[in-house]
């Protein structure tokens, strides 16, 4: 939607700061022996190239990314719009304070300020709540008159045939980030209602699906980037309706004969599909994200011990040649401190070498959120902790100490039975460059 105005604005997009596993965690780094996650920077979430997308070329835009830039505090802007999660809330309330107090207009918007307003708008001016494309030519029109309103409340509701194709002009050419696939959105919204997930009161219990000709006029547009990541968790769910977007795309995608590296995710609550593990081999996806700690299927196998229907959905995408990187969060209230060698074993008796950890955090506006306040059972509100690498909350069966602790286990123990190679380690994790320069890799 293009504005009607003759009023163009200087905007400033910025990307909060949020601090990384090791920098709030380095019992993580002692544990393993290795610099992994240590420093890796990666481009911004798609909020800030679909705001691009969505800005008319009468304005002049500019973007800082907290994590590698110095915010620009002296220059003058006419609106400065922050889109943040969780663990970059404190770095945002900084970034909006310090713009406020010089006069300049200021919003927040995004998953934490759609779910926290009010404790937004002690530091800036006006929240955005919901999809932004519902509502920022209207901010803008505002900003413009110098009156923006206090709250924008537009819902979750966006059509995703309308779904603007985002614009990466602002940072596609930025030194400093390690990390740099093509992030592609194709859902929006979750019907599955996970406790510690934002999705649903941010995005709706209703998956919406964005066109597939679209998506794929996104991949060919933004070619030159470092490979493909299809960041959607629904791709491979056992829905019938999910299945067939599922099968139309992956047939679409074949015939683009993408040449990079293709990573996607998915969970052992696996639609097993031949034709679809066909199609996605053939288009080139060698690697899944196998995320274990929200759905049923890995709660039975890791929080119940009863891992038959997880494995063998291992066994299966295995058989089709994938290989797996699988990624697991502990801390649910089944959870007891029996739970952290048998996701040891789990790991080694299906031969999954590659992995990461992390610990099931409440993020405000969720239902644990809500659950943990009322039973007084948040340990801090201290946002930069809201990483996944601490426990911020006490647990059912076993208290905050030992799921700490229980999460360091993890790391070490999987480490030291995995013995991974340099050619490994290089091919699934992201090392800092000054390791990498040290042992001349």
């Amino acid at each position: 939607m293009e504005l009607e105005t003759e009023l163009d604005l200087k905007i400033l997009i910025v990307y909060p700061k949020f601090k990384k596993f090791l920098e709030t965690n380095t019992a993580i780094l002692n544990a393993i022996g290795l610099p992994i996650y240590a420093d890796y920077k990666a481009f911004p979430s798609l909020g800030v190239p679909i705001l691009t997308a969505l800005t008319p070329d009468i304005h002049e835009l500019y973007f800082v990314d907290g994590n590698i830039d110095d915010i620009p505090y002296e220059d003058n802007f006419d609106l400065v719009a922050i889109s943040c999660f969780t663990p970059q809330a404190k770095h945002a309330f900084e970034v909006a304070s310090k713009f406020r107090v010089r006069g300049t207009q200021t919003i927040m918007g995004g998953i934490f300020p759609s779910n926290n307003p009010e404790a937004c708008l002690e530091y800036c001016e006006s929240v955005f709540i919901g999809e932004v494309e519902l509502g920022w030519a209207e901010v803008l029109e505002d900003a413009g008159r110098g009156s923006l309103k206090k709250i924008y409340k537009v819902g979750c509701g966006f059509d995703l045939s309308k779904f603007p194709i985002p614009d990466r002009r602002l940072f596609k050419g930025k030194k400093g980030y390690d990390w740099r696939p093509l992030l592609l959105q194709c859902f929006r919204g979750c019907s599955y209602g996970c406790a510690s997930c934002a999705i649903p009161s941010t995005n709706g219990s209703r998956i919406r699906m964005r066109p597939i000709e679209s998506v794929m006029e996104e991949i060919e547009r933004d070619g030159d980037l470092d490979g493909l990541y299809l960041g959607d968790d629904q791709f491979l769910l056992p829905d019938p309706a999910l299945e067939k977007y599922s099968l139309d795309f992956f047939s679409e995608l074949s015939k683009l004969h993408y040449k990079k590296k293709i990573l996607m995710s998915s969970s052992p609550l696996l639609n097993k599909n031949d034709r679809l593990m066909r199609l996605l081999r053939d288009s080139g996806v060698n690697t899944l994200y196998f995320v274990m700690g929200w759905d049923p299927v890995s709660i039975s196998a890791l929080s119940l011990n009863q891992p038959r229907e997880a494995e063998e959905s291992i066994k299966y995408l295995k058989d089709w040649g994938f290989n797996l990187f699988a990624s697991i969060g502990v801390g649910l209230d089944l959870d007891t401190p029996e739970i952290f060698p048998r996701i040891v074993d789990f790991l080694g008796r299906n031969d999954l070498r590659h992995a990461e950890f992390w610990i099931v955090t409440p993020f405000p506006g969720t239902p644990s959120w809500r659950k943990y306040q009322k039973t007084k059972r948040i340990v801090t509100e201290d946002f930069d902790f809201y990483n996944g690498a601490h426990a911020v909350f006490t647990p059912k069966k076993m208290s905050a100490l030992q799921l700490d602790e229980g999460f360091i286990y993890l790391w070490k123990e999987h480490f030291t039975r995995a013995k991974l190679d340099p050619a490994e380690v290089l091919e699934f994790y992201t090392l800092t460059s000054e390791y990498k320069d040290k042992h001349g890799i």
